[in-house]
């Protein structure tokens, strides 16, 4: 991709994503495995929007690594307004980044290496608005709900309960003080009520540390938390992510997530993959205060992606075969 688009997207991700405002201290976070000439688009959009701007470069950590960052990045963390994060680390997760988020800091968080193309079609080249739309009409319908059931053709059936607990929009926009999302949107999201979450979950699409499953994963969970695995190399894959975080908490449910992004393709990049529209993304271990949840702290997130499910609600079909419900006013994706 030309340096002209990456340009582009630091300018749409400080300005849009970040809503960095004059005289703000931003902090452009990356990694080790992070493409050098994003972050340096993004340091330099930060410069043009008149804010305090620093470009910080850490060591990559595994997702299973629960280590607390340095003193320096603590400090840097701690000491931002605004994070643009660039990294594959999982920084949010840490302690340091929850502490900063409880004293305001925001964070609009990416991860560009592998999905260059949808990190600008995904945002430039879509009806952003007409997502957010989307979006908010279907958190009005997931806070009505009673019970979801969430089906597929290769065995998923897993039923909870929704009602009582928020619905969010991730528009990959930090606008409010301690907001952390993730772009390129959208997507909506919530927490199902622990101890009604029952079923089988059939992974198909992504799974941790972030790749495309060879062969179909099957997940049984039982109030919210995962007893079995199989499935051969990929669920032997799954269970030693689980057993090398050392913290059982990671087999707990804390999310249910469904894509809105007709641009986005699955493509073994987690990001991508989960905003399919239609597709449907289980998080297990750390949860964000925001879903009202009751899962315990936990150090880790995991993500697991399934491609093409059924989703109804009170048995009210609201999206099959990657295709949202028009009768309850959700089409136009």
């Amino acid at each position: 991709m030309s340096g002209h688009r990456w340009d582009e997207f630091g300018e749409i991700a400080v300005r849009r994503m970040g809503q960095v405002k004059p005289g703000e201290s931003l902090l452009i976070l990356a990694d080790t495995k992070t493409d050098m000439e994003v972050a340096q688009a993004c340091l330099t959009a930060g410069i043009n929007a008149s804010a305090d701007t620093q470009l910080l470069v850490i060591p990559w950590m595994a997702s299973t690594d629960t280590r607390e960052f340095n003193e320096t990045t603590v400090g840097a963390i701690q000491g931002a307004d605004v994070i643009i994060g660039l990294c594959e680390t999982m920084f949010v997760e840490k302690e340091s980044t929850e502490v900063a988020r409880k004293n305001g800091t925001r964070i609009a968080a990416t991860t560009v290496s592998g999905m260059e193309d949808f990190a600008i079609k995904g945002i430039v080249d879509v009806d952003y608005e007409k997502m957010i739309e989307i979006a908010k009409r279907g958190c009005v319908l997931w806070e009505n709900t009673n019970i979801c059931r969430v089906t597929s053709a290769l065995g998923t059936d897993i039923h909870f309960l929704m009602k009582g607990r928020p619905a969010l929009i991730g528009d990959g926009m930090a606008t409010e003080p301690g907001e952390a999302d993730f772009f390129p949107g959208v997507s909506m999201a919530n927490a199902p009520v622990e101890e009604t979450i029952n079923g089988t979950i059939v992974i198909d699409g992504n799974i941790p540390p972030g790749r495309l499953v060879e062969a179909p994963v099957t997940c049984r969970l039982e109030r919210g938390v995962i007893v079995d695995i199989e499935g051969g190399v990929d669920a032997s894959a799954l269970m030693r992510q689980f057993e090398e975080s050392g913290d059982p908490i990671a087999k707990h449910l804390c999310h249910f997530t469904l894509g809105l992004n007709p641009r986005a393709k699955t493509t073994g990049h987690v990001h991508q993959d989960e905003h399919v529209l239609g597709a449907v993304t289980f998080g297990f271990g750390s949860q964000d205060p925001d879903f009202k949840g009751n899962v315990p702290p936990c150090k880790v997130h995991f993500d697991v992606v399934l491609m093409s499910p059924t989703i109804l609600l009170d048995d009210v079909v609201m999206c099959e075969n990657n295709r949202l419900n028009p009768d309850l006013d959700l089409g136009g994706l």
